[in-house]
């Protein structure tokens, strides 16, 4: 998500104003054992830039609500690099006036930073969730698996509440669920030339066959490509898994002629060749009495060499965050589909050769919410041809919590024929069954006016549902903590909240009617009939201790079958404070 008026009016902020302004300096010696240079965070604090440098050389700027007080909780910037060096961080404002002196007096650096005892436990977080320790989040970028672990990049504005300051953060896990978050991986570009930049969204691989001749010492290096915002799509390679990474001299490798980002790129085995499909707001279209405007696509471009580009073709209709791969097609032995989506859940479904993609299934959502699910990407090079996806929980917010926003839990995708046409199928990744920790089960229960089939448990707790219902002939209501899926038992399938109250129009084909949901803190996921439908909302109302099955009609002879209404209570993907 891409707040425009709030980029204009910071960046004109940070670059304009800022310019002339007065400063405060500090300098910090970090000794040995330090890892961070702690930062105080209070929202009511006006905004200032602040830089950080050691020996000239700036290492990070960003703004901050830093805060004069009692801060409302702590950030911090990574020094385990700079230990025996001396750091500079200096502070401006936007308005001419001198900062008041005293400023920077808590900012100092040390071993651990504040909260740092309670990170991961905090009463507000989600406990199956990724979330940064610290700051806001959006996008998944660069998702990749190599040797041996999975890469979760991020949006990441590691400094505050409030989007801004877009850094890639970094998170590794051997299993898709506990993850281990890492420093920052790739930075704003603060330099002479660059201006306005930001490290935005794109993706991550590997070079195996060393096409662009970045091996080194005999390592092939973690290769992202991503919009750097200042320049335009760039390569950032890392030799050490990841862990830091080095700015391409070559860089930019694809420029816009006005707005675009979110480079996917992979290695189309086929052609021998690799491809970046992008996002692009500023596509030249001759119209047939002559003008040429500016159109809105998912770019197509191929490479030899990820470092030379040619554009080959595009789909319109798009609107950034794009992906594309392939499935096989689920019950049809050797025939697999392209998918090409973007950050909305849209998709289409056809082929590519390469170089273009014919739409043989024109778009199709299959994310049915109120919009909070957003940006979501799939892995590269994931073991045993998995298709692996993760999402963002757009503004699924956390008041009062050190951290805004997180991802939503990692689903594998399935392609299905429907009497609609093709469904793209996401459901969680079979390694949640690895989180029970204990469980409940209610099997075989008729439901009829008056009875239910029901489980009691911690409105608190993290859980995974498994409902299994037989459709009869009344309508069912699978009621979670107080919040109500209801299915008309014909074609309509609604929710009680949620920004899209409107009902969704859906015909299961099966008498078997099967709802799965994840629960966690004020987030909820719901998958039905094997992600035929995929429901995200939050969960912000007041819960009780139930999950249960209940028919809407007070006719006794109207009835419905539960066949299993399971419960599990799920351990925390956070193992250690």
């Amino acid at each position: 998500m891409r707040h425009i008026l709030y980029t204009v009016c910071c960046m004109a902020f940070f670059y304009g104003a800022i310019a002339q302004a007065p400063s405060e300096v500090k300098k910090i010696k970090i000794r040995k054992g330090d890892l961070y240079l702690n930062l105080p965070v209070n929202a009511a604090d006006p905004s200032v830039e602040a830089t950080i440098t050691l020996d000239g050389k700036p290492l990070d700027r960003f703004t901050i609500h830093l805060a004069k007080g009692t801060p409302q909780f702590w950030t911090y910037f990574d020094v385990s690099a700079y230990q025996g060096k001396t750091l500079q961080i200096a502070l401006k404002e936007g308005d001419g006036k001198a900062i008041a002196s005293g400023r920077l007096n808590n900012v100092v650096a040390a071993p651990a930073y504040p909260g740092q005892d309670s990170v991961y436990h905090e009463k507000g977080r989600p406990q199956v969730h990724f979330s940064s320790q610290r700051g806001w989040i959006n996008d998944p970028n660069g998702l990749l698996y190599h040797d041996g672990e999975y890469h979760l990049f991020f949006q990441h504005n590691p400094y505050g509440w409030p989007w801004g300051n877009m850094h890639w953060g970094h998170a590794v896990s051997t299993d898709l669920l506990h993850w281990k978050q890492l420093k920052e991986a790739i930075f704003p570009v603060v330099k002479d030339g660059v201006v306005n930049d930001a490290a935005f969204s794109g993706t991550a691989t590997v070079d195996p066959d060393n096409t662009a001749g970045f091996r080194k010492n005999g390592v092939d290096p973690i290769i992202a490509a991503y919009t750097s915002t200042g320049r335009g799509e760039c390569l950032q390679v890392s030799y050490d898994k990841g862990r830091t990474f080095e700015d391409y001299a070559g860089n930019p490798v694809v420029k816009h002629r006005g707005e675009g980002r979110d480079p996917k790129v992979f290695w189309y085995a086929p052609g021998k060749h690799w491809v970046m499909v992008v996002w692009d707001a500023s596509v030249p279209k001759k119209m047939s009495q002559g003008p040429e405007v500016m159109v809105r696509e998912h770019s197509i471009y191929t490479s030899p060499d990820l470092k030379q580009w040619t554009y080959q073709s595009g789909v319109e209709g798009f609107f950034e965050c794009p992906d594309l791969f392939e499935l096989p097609v689920e019950g049809k032995p050797g025939v697999k589909k392209w998918i090409m989506y973007d950050a909305n859940g849209r998709y289409v479904v056809g082929s590519f050769n390469g170089k273009a993609f014919t739409v043989e299934q024109h778009f199709t959502k299959y994310e049915h919410g109120g919009g909070y699910f957003y940006a979501a990407q799939t892995f590269n090079n994931a073991p045993n041809n998995r298709r692996i996806q993760i999402g963002w929980g757009r503004d699924i917010t956390h008041p009062g919590m050190p951290f805004n926003q997180a991802m939503l839990f990692p689903t594998e995708l399935t392609l299905r024929m429907s009497d609609s046409g093709y469904r793209l199928c996401p459901t969680p990744i079979r390694e949640i069954n690895t989180l029970h920790k204990s469980s409940q089960r209610v099997n075989d229960r008729m439901v009829t006016a008056g009875s239910n089939a029901r489980v009691t448990v911690s409105p608190d707790a993290p859980v995974h549902i498994v409902a299994e219902f037989e459709r009869g002939n009344v309508p069912m209501v699978l009621n979670i903590f107080g919040y109500e899926l209801r299915f008309d038992n014909e074609w309509t399938f609604s929710a009680t909240t949620g920004r899209n109250e409107s009902p969704v129009l859906y015909a299961p084909t099966d008498a078997t009617f099967k709802i799965e949901a994840i629960v966690d803190k004020n987030m909820l996921e719901f998958f039905i009939n094997d992600g035929e439908l995929y429901y995200v909302t939050a969960f912000t109302g007041r819960k009780n201790d139930n999950v249960e099955a209940q028919a809407t009609d007070r006719d006794p002879n109207r009835k419905f079958l539960v066949r299993k209404l399971e419960v599990h209570e799920l351990n925390s993907i956070w193992t250690t404070k």
